[in-house]
């Protein structure tokens, strides 16, 4: 009798065991498959802008009263390495000038301290790029995200910023440009 008891032990033991790789099987193939591959970014994505120079509008949303102001803006985008370096020219207010170069840093996962979300080549030939970061905005936590949406002719950045505290989403600011 003990021996059918110690026997039926056994095969619960054995099928508990299998059941439990099963069950681990089937949700580390569940995660996999819901998994989405890390879009990746290489200087060769930015090669259609290269030696190139754009005119156009920088819009921003003023932090005192939350009105958009429009800024006449000239680019001009070199690559150098693994580096996309911009110099942007305010027509207007001169000191305002600035010159900044953003590399691309941790195998193409990030643009500067922006974490790559996606990148997608649209039907239209557009390059579509989104990253996302944290920081602080008009002095509070945000999440910020940035679209770069650029092709040979025209280039855009647009600024979505998303308060901690609120889940608030604003445009904070959108460069758009066309080559010159």
């Amino acid at each position: 009798m003990e021996s059918i008891i110690s026997s039926q032990k056994k095969s619960i033991n054995n099928k508990s065991k299998i059941m439990k790789t099963i069950i681990t099987l089937l949700i580390s193939l569940s995660v996999l498959l819901n998994l989405k591959a890390q879009d990746t970014i290489t200087i060769s994505d930015f090669e259609v802008l290269n030696n190139s120079n754009w005119k156009g509008t920088l819009m921003y949303k003023n932090y005192s009263d939350e009105k958009e102001v429009t800024l006449e803006t000239t680019m001009k985008i070199t690559l150098k390495s693994n580096k996309v370096i911009n110099e942007i020219k305010f027509p207007k207010e001169p000191k305002a000038n600035s010159k900044s170069s953003i590399k691309i840093r941790k195998n193409g996962t990030y643009f500067g301290n922006e974490k790559i979300i996606s990148k997608e080549i649209l039907a239209d030939g557009f390059t579509k790029i989104i990253t996302y970061y944290k920081g602080k905005d008009n002095n509070k936590k945000a999440k910020m995200y940035k679209t770069y949406l650029f092709n040979s002719n025209s280039f855009s950045i647009t600024k979505l910023v998303e308060y901690l505290d609120s889940g608030e989403k604003i445009i904070r600011n959108k460069q758009t440009y066309k080559r010159i």
